[in-house]
């Protein structure tokens, strides 16, 4: 089961880009996710991207440049892929898509004035 404690130990653990993205474990990604989601690597354009046809096309998660993923986890019924502030969960089962966007927390000054605005 993923929870809040395991996305945010996905976001320190992978907090820095892999040196290429070659350091990808990508057969995971096609070995788990392809037969549902169809994913695929489009190398034609000027920079390789990964693209997940199961995504709305005007979601900006549909096409994600491989130099932006920090890295590919499997779990038990899903496969994440991290990113900067943002993990896609891809189901291994179905082709439901799960997308959490990381949002920091208020910074104590922003608590601060916060509390004086209202």
């Amino acid at each position: 089961m993923i929870t809040r404690k395991v996305i945010q130990t996905l976001y320190k653990k992978y907090r820095k880009l892999p040196e290429s993205p070659d350091f990808l474990d990508m057969p995971l990604l096609f070995d788990y996710a392809a037969k549902h989601h169809n994913v695929t690597i489009d190398m034609d354009g000027p920079v390789d991207s990964l693209v997940i046809p199961s995504i709305n096309p005007a979601s900006p998660f549909h096409r994600i440049q491989l130099e932006r993923i920090h890295a590919i986890v499997p779990f038990e019924e899903w496969v994440a892929i991290v990113l900067h502030s943002s993990i896609i969960f891809l189901s291994r089962n179905s082709s439901r898509v799960s997308v959490h966007v990381h949002t920091d927390p208020p910074s104590l000054w922003e608590r601060i004035k916060g509390w004086f605005g209202k």
